[in-house]
Formats: C-alpha cells, structure tokens, sequence
C-alpha cells in the first residue's frame, strides 16, 4: 500500500518505531512548503534549505519526544519560524544581514539606502527600548529565547518555572511589541 495514502498520525508512529520510508514519506509532503516559508524569509535559496534540512534532522533526531496526534506541520512549522526568527535577529544583531526585498538589492539608490538604513536603525534602538521596558520576568524569558537562543524547556529549568509560563510569557511579550510598535509590527521578524 502506498504510504503516501497514510496520514501524518499513522506515518508518525511509524517512524517512531525507525522507519525512515515513513519520514522520508512526511519529508517529501512538507518539504516545498516549508522551503518556500523559509525562503520567502530569508531570501537565500541555500539558507533557506539549510534551514529546512535541519528542522528534518532535529525532527528524526528528537523523534521519540515528539507527539503527533492529527498533523506534523504544525510542530514542523513552528520549529521553523522560530529558527528562522533567531537566525534574522542574531543577523540583525551582529549587522551582518541584508533584508529580504531591502534597499540593498537596488542600484544607484545611495540616499534612499542611507534612509532605511536609519529607520531600520530607529526600529531596532525603538524595539530594544520596549524590550527594556517590559517587566523584569518578562524580559528575562523574552531575552532567553531571542538572545540565548535557549528552548522553552531550557528556560523553565533555568528559571524553575513551568514550561507553559515561559510560553505565557513569551506570547505577551511579542503582543507587546506588536502592540507597541504597531506601524512598524511587520518588520519584527527583521528586528527581533
């Protein structure tokens, strides 16, 4: 029978038991999909399927601790758009990246590069400044995840407290920058 017919919940059992037909099977369903998410991000074909690459092999390599109850994609997902946003602010950070679809890819355009290199400058100084703002506890767990790249497993240990309140935190702590930095909310991803 063809496996292909199987859905990710039987698929997954299987490969929680070794097989690598069955995740080979889940890999090729979200593959494409998930490529396109990374790249339309980074704007790097070869990034973009480095990245994809190693949500599979910390996929296969965690198997066991990963539960699928109906679908994959979501953990798959998940596990991408957070690598991708830690990848963007370490970048952004280090000031070692050019923004997808930014100034940089247009010729001749010196001034215009000079302006959205300072409001982008503007943004991150506005960003750090809410980061600083926000409560102690807040800003330690945000700080965690974004700077120290730390899972929220590993922030709960390091901070003795429950996974789903690092989580809480987490969540409120991105509402309060989109919330606070609503006009410019779109580029968080960049900035963060």
């Amino acid at each position: 029978m063809d496996k292909n017919t199987f859905s990710d919940a039987v698929l997954w059992a299987q490969v929680k038991r070794g097989d690598t037909a069955s995740f080979t099977c889940l890999f090729e369903r979200y593959w494409d999909e998930m490529f396109s998410m990374a790249y339309r991000r980074l704007a790097d074909e070869a990034t973009a399927k480095d990245f994809v690459q190693n949500i599979f092999i910390h996929t296969w390599e965690n198997r066991q601790q990963i539960t699928v109850e109906d679908k994959l994609s979501p953990y798959l997902f998940t596990a991408l758009k957070y690598s991708v946003i830690r990848h963007i602010y370490r970048e952004a950070k280090q000031g070692t990246t050019d923004l997808p679809l930014s100034i940089y890819s247009l010729p001749d355009e010196t001034e215009q590069k000079k302006q959205d290199h300072y409001e982008f400058d503007k943004l991150k100084d506005k960003v750090q400044s809410e980061i600083a703002a926000m409560p102690d506890k807040m800003r330690e767990v945000f700080t965690l995840s974004y700077e120290k790249e730390l899972s929220i497993r590993e922030i709960a240990l390091q901070l003795s407290i429950s996974e789903q309140t690092v989580k809480n935190q987490l969540h409120n702590a991105l509402k309060r920058l989109r919330c606070r930095l609503q006009s410019q909310a779109i580029f968080l991803p960049f900035v963060l």
